[in-house]
This record gives structure tokens, C-alpha cells and sequence, in this order.
């Protein structure tokens, strides 16, 4: 009773907003005299509300299902089942990796380490609905250890480029460019150089760059002393190869702050409020000043108080849900910019503080409202004209929507069970270098410096095994020999194999050997024999080495058994789909089945951007490079694909869901109503089905590529 009270008050609560933003609209409307879109056919509603919420187009089963609904809140109901589906984690997922930029692989591979696991990290907080202010101040605050903290990423994306990153904190987040006041003061805006430089100053001492033990100063003066003693050349020839060879580990691995980093004005600073290479004290560009320290810079640019943080956000979502934001461009605010329509903007940004910045629930008062539910105005838009939101407008499919689309269109079940989080891989690693990591921090420069000296021996050993080896490395470059270089390369990876064996004798099994102490109280068992890789093994990047079994720093044996739950899972809904779909051969169904879900996922569970040449790049996706690259326009690339490419084909295979769809249509008539169905989720109208009939054409693959050539399948009507 309790439950059913609490969603009636929650239902009640999303009505009255709904209707708020709707009267404020109407309001609007009768002012400036204009007459709001017809309210949408439930046909139009379905298509669009699947695409906008979870990023595709309903299955037939679900267009029919909701057009068989005579319920009066049937979309409302829709749209929190939506809401509440791993399709909208998906679909959200690309909203935010524009932004952020997300990458499966950063930084040309230097951001290996942090990755993935950010990428994750950032899914996870979407399926948790993490409020987006909390969200926010986890990423502007995030130091420690990838393994610990993987929301390093956010820092850790613009390695090494500190006033990169804060010029894109900026923006993201205050929907403000400040980076030309990088170099000079801003020509078209308020911000000066100063302001830039006391904004960098609060994020500037975190340190990105961590390369491992060679980052340590008393480590690297104990160096720089034994180099100039002429009796130690032996030992020291090869310390910075061992050094190197350490931050292998964990390098680019952790953020930090370093007090040391302090922030000075550039060289040619040329105003007169300071002098060049000044030391800057951090102070915020706008609102309540103020400074102070990292999580001082995190809560003022959170802070409902912030003249910008709760305007840009709202902004993001209703341009996400519109297609036009109440301020375009949604990321070049001025002092002086007025939205569309103020009264409205004010009110949103009032209601995202009460709904404690909960951005589902903001969404769902969204889709709510009439305005979003009424008929796409499908006049284009001039730049700077002010559009009065009589209901949203008509916009191509993004890369993503397109692409899962078609994944729709071969999945009799578009979204299957998928175990979520970094694969057994990733995790492995990081586990082995967060047991060397925690190991190597248990040690003291002077006993790490005394190790590397050994280990420093143990190269010195091997190098004349290794010179003819790489000189004839060289030649055959040189010559262009592949077979040769192949060869060569693994016979010094095998030497180098045993120099490196050296290092981890005299400093990782140490350490290890205290970490183990550390966590059990008791004398570390002897290390784990090293066995030599194989020339096979050798081809693979980066050999794992167990050394030293550490309780804590276990791989985690529940990835493979989550793997295998989520293939039961995928198999039960293929077995449901063999009963609902009266399938006869059910071998052949479950074998093709499990190909198309390895072969088709969605687009959220493929690297990030997919590679080149993929289709979604084709489509227009983000190499998300720079924040919010992704194009939506026509090109011919795109052209292409939808005609020429396999994707066509692939959704003409026997067991997809358009194919079992015609199947399941007796009659050509029935074939006709099924296509329309599938991709438009609309019937024919009697000016199509005359057409057809006078086209000549009798294959329903002619209509299906004809369909999906129209701008009424990329459309988001």
C-alpha cells in the first residue's frame, strides 16, 4: 500500500511539472501568437520516444504492443519503462562520452592504464543515476591509484596538459570558453588571462605524468651521485633502462597532488596586474569568489549557487530531448546571453535543484510534457532566430541511433542480458600492477636504488648477447626484410626477457615479499619459480608474472563466472524467443542467435569511438577527440552504406527480426503492413500501398531498401 502511495505521489509530482513547463509554453505561445504542433499519432510518439530515451527504433512487437494499449497513461507508462532499461544507460552512455570525450584507448596508448576502467567507471555511475552534481565533483576531485579510483580518468584524458583540461572543465560544465585567455585576454568576453591562470591554478599541481619509481627525487639524487663515481660505470651503465623498465608498471597510473607544481605566468605575460612568471594564487572566474584547494574549486563550480553549473546542464537535457537548446550554442554563454525563453530556463534550472540534480527524473518531466509529445516542427531553424518550442524538432538520427537501429533491426531482442564492467583482461591487469605498485611503494629509495644496481649487473650480462642481435635488427629494417625483423625482435625480446628477470630478483620479489607480510602478519613463502615464455608467448605485449601470491590482489574469479551468467541469460531470452516465435528448428535458431549477439552488439558495447571505417563512423560518431564532435549531417559516406554496404544483407539473414517478421506475414499485403511496421512504426498509407503496387516490384528486400534509404527511417520524426 505504502509502494503504490509513493508512486501516485511521484506520478502526480511529474504530471505537475510536466504541466508547469507546458503552461509556461503556452503562455509563450499566446504572446508571440503562434499555434502549437498537433499533438503526435501514438505511431510517431513510439518511434520517437524509443529513439530519444534508449536510442533505437522499437522491435515490431513493441509498436504494436503500445498501439494496442487503449490505457490513458500508456505513455507515460512507456516512457518509465524506458527510463528504467539498460537501453537508456546505453543511450546516455554517448551522450556523456561526447562530452568527456571517453576513449577505450587514450592518448595515442599512454592512457591505457585509465581507459577502460574510466570508461566503465562512467556507465556505472549512469545505471546508478548518480546525481549529476555528485558526478561532477567525483571527476574534479578524483587522485589515487587507477585501481582504486578510476575516475582519474577525467584528468588523466589530458595527460600532461593541465590548462587543457581546465579550459575544458570550463566548458563542459559552465558552458564557458575561456581557452583563448590562455594566451591573451579574451576579445569577445570579460575573461582576462589572470582569470584563466587563477582558475588553472586550482587543478594545476595534480601531477598525470606518474611514471613509477623515476619520479621519486631521492631515488634519482642517489643516481645522479653514483653516476659520477668512475668505479661504479658498470653498475650504473643500465640504471635508467631499470628504472624505466620499473614505471612499466604503473606508468601513467595515478593522479596526484604535488605542492612542488605551482603555477606562474607565462614568460611574455603583458598586462600590467603582474609580472611574467609570477607565481598565481587560484581564485574563480565568477559567482561567490573564492579560493583555495581542489575540493574548494569542486564545490564552488557544483554549487547551486554557481551562475552557470545548473543553467548549462538543464540546457544540455532539454536540447538532448528538443533538439535545440533555450541557449545555443549550448557551450559559449556570456554575461549577457538570454535564453529563448528566460521565464522557462529559470524555472528549469529551479527544478533540476529540487530534483537534487537527478537527471532521469529531470528527463522524465521532459517526456512528459505535451510540448515533447507533439507533432516535430519541421522548418528548419535559422541561427539566431528565437524557436518558441511547439514541440520538438525534426533531426536526423545520431551515428549511434542509426547504427542501433539497424542492430534492432537483426535482434528479435534488441537489448540482451550483457555482463557489465572492465573484462577479465583489464582486470587482470589491474591487479598485477596494483600488487607491484602497493609492493614498490613499501620500499625506500635507497632500497630500491641498492636492487636496481644489481639488476643494473644483470643487463650489463646480457648486452653483449644482445648488440649483434639489434645491429642485425637494424640492417634488416634497412633492408626491408619482414620475416627477418620478425625473428630478430622476439630473439631480443627472449634476451631481454632474462636482463629483465634481474629487476624483478633484486626489487619486485622483495617488495612483494613485504607486501605479503604487510596484509598477513607472517614470513612471505618463496617466489613462485619464473618459467621462460615461449616464443609464442613472447608475441603477446606485456608477460604477468605471479611472483608472489598476495591475499587481496586475487583476479577476480568472479568476471568469468558473471561471463557465463550472462550467457545463460542471452540463452534464456533466445529460448522464450523460440516459443513466442513458434521456431522449429532450434538448433539453427540458438546457433544463429548466439553469432548475431557476438556479432551485433550495440553500439555503447563496442570500443569508444569504433574504429575507422567502422559504420558508426561513417555515420557520423565522435572520434571524440574534442567535446561534442559527432556529426549528424548527410554525407555520401552515409549514402553508401545504407545502399551498398553489408548491413543491408545482414538484416535479410535468416533468424533476424525484420526477416522473421516477413516470415511471419502470410500475404504480400501482410508483408507490406510487417515492413512499415518494423522500420517506420506506422502502417502504409493508401498513397504508399498504391505505389508499391504500381512499382513492378514484388520483393519485399526492394521495399526494405527503399525504406531504409528514406529520410523518413534516419529521421527522428
Amino acid at each position: 500500500m505504502k509502494a503504490l502511495r509513493l508512486t501516485f505521489i511521484i506520478g502526480f509530482a511529474i504530471t505537475a511539472n510536466a504541466s508547469e513547463i507546458d503552461a509556461l509554453l503556452a503562455n509563450d505561445w499566446q504572446q508571440h501568437k503562434l499555434t502549437p504542433n498537433s499533438p503526435a499519432s501514438d505511431e510517431t510518439f513510439v518511434r520517437r520516444v524509443h529513439l530519444d530515451i534508449i536510442g533505437r527504433i522499437p522491435t515490431l512487437q513493441e509498436t504494436q504492443a503500445f498501439l494496442k494499449n487503449t490505457g490513458n497513461d500508456k505513455r507515460s507508462k512507456l516512457i518509465d519503462q524506458l527510463l528504467a532499461s539498460e537501453g537508456y544507460n546505453q543511450h546516455l552512455f554517448h551522450f556523456w562520452a561526447d562530452l568527456l570525450r571517453v576513449q577505450s584507448r587514450a592518448n595515442s596508448g599512454q592512457g591505457d592504464m585509465t581507459s577502460k576502467p574510466y570508461l566503465e567507471h562512467v556507465k556505472r555511475r549512469i545505471r546508478e543515476n548518480m546525481p549529476y552534481d555528485a558526478f561532477v565533483r567525483e571527476l574534479l576531485t578524483a587522485q589515487g591509484k587507477v585501481w582504486d579510483n578510476p575516475a582519474i580518468g577525467y584528468y588523466m584524458r589530458d595527460i600532461g596538459m593541465p590548462l587543457d583540461n581546465l579550459s575544458n572543465t570550463t566548458r563542459i560544465f559552465l558552458g564557458t570558453r575561456i581557452e583563448c585567455a590562455q594566451c591573451h585576454n579574451h576579445p569577445f568576453d570579460k575573461w582576462t588571462q589572470m582569470h584563466f591562470y587563477q582558475m588553472a591554478a586550482f587543478t594545476y599541481p595534480l601531477e598525470t605524468n606518474f611514471t613509477g619509481v623515476s619520479d621519486q627525487g631521492e631515488l634519482m639524487e642517489l643516481k645522479r651521485v653514483a653516476d659520477k663515481k668512475p668505479e661504479l660505470a658498470v653498475q650504473t651503465r643500465h640504471m635508467g633502462r631499470v628504472f624505466e623498465n620499473l614505471g612499466d608498471f604503473v606508468r601513467y597510473s595515478k593522479v596526484q597532488t604535488l605542492p612542488s607544481r605551482v603555477l606562474k605566468l607565462p614568460h611574455d605575460y603583458q598586462y600590467t596586474d603582474a609580472k611574467p612568471q609570477a607565481a598565481v594564487k587560484s581564485a574563480t572566474m565568477l559567482g561567490k569568489p573564492i579560493s583555495g584547494d581542489l575540493q574548494a574549486f569542486a564545490d564552488w563550480l557544483t554549487s547551486p549557487q554557481n551562475p552557470r553549473f545548473t543553467k548549462v546542464i538543464t540546457n544540455r537535457l532539454w536540447k538532448k530531448v528538443f533538439g535545440v537548446g533555450l541557449i545555443e550554442p549550448v557551450d559559449e554563454l556570456f554575461d549577457n546571453t538570454v535564453a529563448m525563453h528566460p521565464a522557462l530556463m529559470s524555472h528549469l534550472e529551479k527544478l533540476m535543484i529540487e530534483l537534487r540534480y537527478d537527471v532521469k527524473s529531470f528527463l522524465r518531466v521532459l517526456y512528459n510534457t505535451q510540448a515533447y509529445q507533439n507533432e516535430a516542427t519541421k522548418t528548419e531553424l535559422v541561427p539566431g532566430e528565437v524557436y518558441h518550442f511547439t514541440g520538438p524538432v525534426l533531426r536526423r538520427m545520431t551515428a549511434e541511433q542509426i547504427y542501433d537501429s539497424f542492430v534492432t533491426l537483426i535482434h528479435p531482442t534488441p537489448d540482451l542480458p550483457r555482463r557489465n564492467g572492465i573484462d577479465a583482461e583489464m582486470a587482470q591487469k589491474l591487479v598485477y600492477r596494483g600488487k607491484l605498485s602497493d609492493a614498490l611503494d613499501l620500499m625506500t629509495p635507497q632500497e630500491i636504488f641498492d636492487g636496481a644496481m644489481k639488476a643494473s649487473e644483470v643487463y650489463e650480462s646480457v648486452s653483449a648477447r644482445a648488440k649483434p642481435l639489434r645491429d642485425a635488427y637494424t640492417a634488416a629494417q634497412k633492408a626491408k626484410e619482414k620475416e627477418k625483423i620478425a625473428k630478430l625482435n622476439l630473439e631480443i625480446r627472449s634476451i631481454e626477457f632474462v636482463a629483465r628477470t634481474g629487476i624483478h630478483d633484486h626489487v619486485v620479489v622483495p617488495a612483494v615479499a613485504r607486501l605479503y607480510t604487510k596484509k598477513t602478519g607472517k614470513p612471505a613463502p618463496p617466489p613462485i619459480p619464473v618459467k621462460k615464455p615461449t616464443m609464442e608467448e613472447l608475441k603477446k605485449a606485456g608477460q604477468n608474472r605471479a611472483y608472489i601470491d598476495v591475499p587481496g590482489y586475487d583476479i577476480d574469479q568472479a568476471i568469468p563466472r558473471e561471463e557465463k551468467k550472462a550467457q545463460e541469460a542471452r540463452d534464456a531470452v533466445f529460448r522464450q524467443e523460440v516459443k513466442s516465435l513458434h521456431i522449429t528448428d532450434v538448433d539453427a535458431y540458438l546457433q544463429s542467435r548466439r553469432a548475431q549477439a557476438k556479432d551485433w552488439p550495440r553500439a555503447a558495447e563496442l570500443d569508444s569511438p569504433a574504429p575507422r571505417g567502422h559504420y558508426l563512423r561513417e555515420f557520423g560518431q565522435s572520434d571524440r577527440d574534442l567535446i561534442d564532435n559527432a556529426n549528424s549531417d548527410a554525407s555520401m559516406p552515409q549514402a553508401l552504406v545504407l545502399m551498398n554496404s553489408e548491413l543491408f544483407e545482414a538484416i535479410l539473414k535468416p533468424h533476424t527480426q525484420l526477416r522473421l517478421n516477413l516470415a511471419a506475414a502470410k500475404y504480400p499485403d501482410d508483408q507490406l503492413t510487417a515492413l512499415y511496421l518494423t522500420l517506420l512504426s506506422r502502417l502504409p498509407t493508401e498513397a504508399e500501398q498504391a505505389a508499391w503496387a504500381k512499382s513492378g516490384l514484388s520483393s519485399p528486400e526492394d521495399l526494405v531498401f527503399a525504406l531504409i534509404n528514406t529520410q523518413q527511417f534516419i529521421f527522428v520524426r
